[in-house]
């Protein structure tokens, strides 16, 4: 009866992690989706949006930020790509032995070490995946404008 309990605590953890997941993912996807609503309803009105406070700063993170990025690296790609199947493998063998078959303690040993052999190749692909240095260049300075040609910043109302 022990077994059994532990057994099924086990699972309402993971489904309950999930359903937790799930409602993180789901917030901020409206999230996202409110800013761009009040960007519409902002322009529908006639209004312009507020523009970034330092546009060419903006620009210059975003280069930086994208020049920082490492490559994918392939080989990594593949080893987090089996990790993750092998602990799903693991997941899978343990409920399969644990209740179908009646043998907690076999099936806690047994997918355990599939489980973990997966954390390892999943934690060798990130370790694998860091390898692969970019040259970092700094972006390329922006022309300056001419001193006659100054555009003066809209009053935020639209034309």
């Amino acid at each position: 009866m022990n077994d059994q309990f532990a057994g099924i605590v086990l699972c309402l953890l993971v489904l309950g992690a999930v359903v937790l997941i799930g409602m993180a993912l789901r917030g901020r996807q409206r999230l996202r989706e409110f800013a761009v609503r009040e960007r519409i309803a902002m322009i529908e009105r006639g209004l312009m949006p507020p523009p970034e406070v330092d546009p060419e700063r903006f620009d210059r993170g975003l280069l930086l930020a994208a020049a920082l990025q490492r490559a994918s690296n392939p080989k990594g790609t593949r080893y987090r790509s089996m990790g993750v199947m092998l602990m799903g493998l693991g997941g899978a063998l343990f409920m399969l032995l644990a209740f179908a078959g009646g043998i907690m303690d076999i099936a806690f040993g047994v997918a355990g070490g599939v489980i973990v052999l997966g954390l390892a190749a999943y934690i060798n692909g990130i370790l694998v995946s860091n390898d692969v240095p970019t040259p970092v260049s700094a972006p390329p300075p922006r022309p300056a404008a001419p001193a006659a040609a100054v555009v003066q910043p809209p009053d935020n109302v639209a034309p």
